[in-house]
C-alpha cells in the first residue's frame, strides 16, 4: 500500500471518529432546539403584576414608566460585547416592580430544560440588580411552581441560566419568565441573548452501521458542497410607502441625545434628538400616531363608501398627540439642561413607511397620505379597500383589541419607529384637565386638599385614585405624588367631580409662600365654662339630625374654595396629572361613540325589494260589492333602504293597471345574525276620489318580496 493511500485511509476513519465525538458532544451540550422564547415574544402576554390584569405592549417606549419590553438590533451588552439582536424586559419603575412574559401552551419534551442568557445593556452602572424566576404552570401538578430563582448583578459578563424541566415531561404547560427589581429599578435594563427550551438527544452509539452511514455521507461530501442551502427568511407582510405633500427637507445630521427627565405621562417621547448641524436645535418625537377626532364635538374620523368594484373604502384619519403644553413642558427641560437658547422642534423626517401590519394582512391599503413633507403634526388619511366581511370585524376589532402598525420614518442615516394604533380604547382624550379649569381648598387641619371641577375627557368612566401634583418656586420645583383620594371618584364621560386628597405640605419653600399668606393656625382651646359645654351638647342632637339629611345635598354643592387659597395653589401649581382606571367595558359609551362615526352599515348585499300589485286589483269583480281602484300608493319604511344605516327610511311607489311591478333598492346587513326588516302602509284611490289607508305598519322579515292583493285592499277599506 503506499503512503498516500495509506494517508487516505486514516484521514477518512479519523475524520468518522471526528465527527461522530463532534455529534455526541453537540447532542449532550446542546441537544435540539425545541422553542425560542425571544422569537415566540411578540405572541406571549406581558404584564407588570402577579394577577395578570396590568396588560404591557409589545415594543414599548424605553421612556414608558410601565415598563417595557422590545427588541433591540445591534446592542452593546455589559461584556463589551455587540449582539445582533436582544429582548430587553424592563420592570415596571417602582421598588420591586416586576415584568413577566406569559408563554401559553408549550409541549414540554423528555428530558427538557430551559436555557438562557441574559445580562444588562451596556452603560446600566447604577443598577442595584435584578431576580429572574422561572415560573411554571401545569394542570397536572397544580398551583404555580417557581423552578428557578437567579439574581443577576451588572458585573462585566453574561449569566448563564440552565434548569432542568424533566418533571414536566410530556405536558402541555404555560411557562412564565419573570424579572424582578430590587429596591430600585433604576437602569435595569435586562436583555436576554439567548431563552430556548432544549431537548437533549440520547448519545449516539458506535456501530459498524453507524460507522458506514458516516462514511457514505463523507462520500457525498463534494456533492453537498456544491448544493446551495436554502436560508430561512422572515415573511414581510407588508411595507406601505407615504405619500408626503410638500417640499423635501434638506437633509439632517441628527443623533439620539439624552432623555429628559419629566415625570407626567405625556404623550411625547421624553428622547430627545440633536442637530448636529445647527447649534441649539433639538427635536422630539410622538411617542404613537392616533385616530383622530374633531375636539369641538369629540366624533372620530372613520368614514366609509361603497365603491364600483364591490368594497368597501374605509377612510381612517390618524394624527399624531402633540400637545402644545407637552411640548413647552419638555422644553422647559430642555433649558434647564443645555441652556436658555436650546430650541426644541418636532424631528423632521425625509421619508416614512409603514411597516408590521398587524391585523390588517386581508385587507388592501391603498394610499397614505401626509400633507406637509416632514411633519408629524399633520392628519395622515389611510385609505383601506376590503371586502363587507372585513368590514363587519371592524367594530369589535376596534372596541376590544384595535389595530397596530409601525410608522418607519428616516432622518439622516437614522430610522426610527412609531407606533400607530387604532383601537376605540387607544383614543381618550388627556388624562388631565388644564390647569385654568380647576379650583382648590385646602383643609390643612384635616390634611385634606380639594381639587374642583376635574373633567373626564374620555368617552369612558374613569375611577380616579390618586393625584399628583408639581409646583414650581422660582427656580425650584417640589413634587407631591401619588396622593390617594378620599375616597376614589368615578367620574363619568364628559362630566366633572370635585375629587378629596390626602395633602400636607414638604418642609421646604411652597410652605414658606402658604405661611406668608396663612400663618400657623392657633391650637384649639377647651371650653373654660361649663354653661358652653352645655350649650353645645343641647345643639349637637339637632345637628346631628340635620346632617343625615344634608350629606347627599352636600356631596353634589360644596362650599365654594376660598379665593386667597384658590389663587395660591394656581399660582404656583406647574402641572397636575391623574392616576385613574378607565372602564372600557362600558358598553352604552361604546355605542355612544358609534354613533357619532360616519361609517356604512349595511353593505354587504345589495339587492332589490320586489313589490307587485296583482292585475285582479284593478278588477271591480274581485270586490263584493264591486269597485273600481284608478291607483295603489306603497310606503315602504326600513333602515336598510340607505348604505348607511337610518331609522325611518322611507320610500314610496305608486301602481295602477299599466304598472305592477317596481324594485326597490335595499342594503341587507352585515351581520348573519341581525334580522333584515322593512315595513309597508297601502293606500287605496278610487275612481270615485275616495281614498283608504292602512291605519299600521305591517311588517316584513327576512324576505324580499311584497305582493298586493283585493284582500289587502278589502281590510283596509273595511276599517
Amino acid at each position: 500500500m503506499t503512503s498516500s493511500k495509506l494517508l487516505k485511509k486514516y484521514k477518512e476513519k479519523y475524520s468518522i471518529l471526528f465527527l461522530l465525538c463532534f455529534l455526541t458532544l453537540v447532542s449532550k451540550l446542546l441537544g435540539v432546539d425545541s422553542y425560542d422564547f425571544i422569537k415566540n415574544a411578540p405572541q406571549a402576554r406581558w404584564m407588570r403584576d402577579v394577577e395578570g390584569k396590568l396588560l404591557l405592549p409589545f415594543g414599548g417606549e424605553e421612556s414608558d414608566r410601565r415598563g417595557f419590553v422590545r427588541y433591540l438590533e445591534k446592542v452593546i451588552l455589559e461584556d463589551g460585547q455587540t449582539y445582533a439582536q436582544g429582548l430587553m424586559t424592563h420592570p415596571e419603575w417602582k421598588n420591586r416592580g416586576i415584568i413577566r412574559g406569559i408563554y401559553e401552551g408549550i409541549r414540554i419534551p423528555p428530558k427538557a430544560k430551559f436555557i438562557a442568557k441574559v445580562g444588562f445593556k451596556q452603560g446600566a452602572d447604577k443598577t442595584d440588580g435584578v431576580t429572574f424566576k422561572l415560573i411554571v404552570i401545569s394542570n397536572s401538578v397544580g398551583p404555580a411552581i417557581v423552578v428557578a430563582t437567579k439574581p443577576i448583578f451588572y458585573d462585566a459578563h453574561l449569566d448563564n441560566i440552565d434548569v432542568s424541566l424533566e418533571q414536566f415531561a410530556n405536558q402541555t404547560v404555560t411557562i412564565i419568565i419573570q424579572v424582578e427589581a430590587g429596591p430600585s429599578s433604576g437602569q435595569d435594563w435586562v436583555v436576554w441573548t439567548q431563552a430556548s427550551l432544549l431537548e437533549e438527544l440520547p448519545m449516539p452509539q458506535i456501530t459498524p452501521e453507524t460507522s458506514a452511514k458516516v462514511k457514505a455521507s463523507l462520500q457525498k461530501k463534494k456533492i453537498a458542497e456544491t448544493t446551495p442551502i436554502p436560508q430561512f427568511k422572515p415573511i414581510f407582510i407588508k411595507k406601505i410607502p407615504l405619500i408626503p405633500v410638500g417640499v423635501t427637507p434638506p437633509k439632517y445630521q441628527i443623533q439620539e441625545y439624552k432623555t429628559l427627565a419629566v415625570d407626567e405621562p405625556i404623550s411625547l417621547s421624553k428622547v430627545i434628538y440633536k442637530n448636529l448641524t445647527k447649534a441649539n436645535t433639538f427635536y422630539f418625537l410622538p411617542l404613537e400616531i392616533n385616530l383622530a377626532r374633531e375636539e369641538s364635538t369629540g366624533n372620530y374620523r372613520i368614514s366609509a363608501v361603497w365603491t364600483q368594484q364591490q368594497k368597501i373604502r374605509t377612510t381612517l384619519t390618524l394624527k399624531a398627540k402633540i400637545d402644545p403644553f407637552e411640548v413647552k413642558l419638555l422644553e422647559e427641560k430642555l433649558k434647564a439642561t443645555e441652556g436658555p437658547s436650546a430650541a426644541l422642534e418636532c424631528l423632521p423626517y425625509e421619508e416614512a413607511s409603514i411597516i408590521d401590519m398587524k391585523g390588517w394582512e386581508d385587507w388592501d391599503i391603498e394610499d397614505i397620505r401626509l400633507p406637509t413633507f416632514g411633519s408629524l403634526e399633520g392628519e395622515m388619511p389611510i385609505n383601506i379597500a376590503m371586502s363587507p366581511e372585513t368590514l363587519a370585524q371592524l367594530k369589535p376589532l376596534l372596541e376590544k383589541e384595535g389595530l397596530t402598525a409601525a410608522m418607519s420614518i428616516k432622518t439622516g442615516e437614522k430610522e426610527r419607529a412609531i407606533p400607530i394604533r387604532i383601537g376605540l380604547k387607544y383614543f381618550t382624550g388627556r388624562i388631565y384637565s388644564s390647569i385654568e379649569e380647576i379650583s382648590y381648598a385646602y383643609d390643612e387641619p384635616n390634611s385634606i386638599l380639594t381639587v374642583y371641577n376635574v373633567t373626564n375627557h374620555t368617552d369612558f368612566p374613569i375611577e380616579v385614585k390618586a393625584v399628583n401634583l408639581r409646583f414650581k418656586i422660582g427656580s425650584s420645583e417640589e413634587l407631591y405624588k401619588n396622593l390617594r383620594c378620599q375616597p376614589a371618584t368615578i367620574i363619568p364621560p364628559k362630566e366633572k367631580r370635585n375629587i378629596k386628597v390626602r395633602f400636607s405640605f414638604k418642609d421646604g419653600l411652597l410652605l414658606a409662600e402658604y405661611r406668608k399668606l396663612f400663618p400657623s393656625l392657633p391650637s384649639s382651646s377647651k371650653p373654660k365654662t361649663s354653661i358652653i359645654k352645655k350649650v353645645t351638647d343641647l345643639i349637637k342632637e339637632e345637628i346631628e339630625k340635620k346632617a343625615e339629611k344634608q350629606k347627599e345635598v352636600a356631596e353634589k354643592f360644596e362650599e365654594a374654595p376660598d379665593p386667597r387659597q384658590d389663587n395660591f395653589f394656581k399660582n404656583y401649581l406647574r402641572s397636575y396629572w391623574l392616576e385613574f382606571v378607565p372602564d372600557f367595558d362600558c358598553q352604552s359609551c361604546l355605542d355612544r361613540i358609534w354613533d357619532k362615526i360616519e361609517v356604512v352599515s349595511y353593505i354587504e348585499r345589495m339587492r332589490r325589494i320586489n313589490v307587485e300589485i296583482l292585475s285582479s286589483v284593478f278588477d271591480s269583480q274581485a270586490f263584493d260589492p264591486p269597485i273600481e281602484v284608478e291607483k295603489v300608493h306603497v310606503d315602504l319604511r326600513s333602515p336598510y333602504l340607505s348604505a348607511k344605516g337610518k331609522e325611518t327610511l322611507l320610500t314610496s311607489v305608486d301602481f295602477n293597471k299599466e304598472k305592477l311591478k317596481e324594485l326597490v333598492v335595499a342594503y341587507l346587513p352585515l351581520s348573519s345574525e341581525e334580522e333584515f326588516y322593512f315595513e309597508y302602509k297601502v293606500k287605496a284611490i278610487l275612481k270615485t276620489g275616495e281614498s283608504f289607508e292602512s291605519s299600521d305598519w305591517e311588517r316584513i322579515s327576512e324576505s324580499l318580496d311584497l305582493t298586493i292583493g283585493p284582500f289587502q285592499i278589502k281590510k283596509i277599506i273595511q276599517k
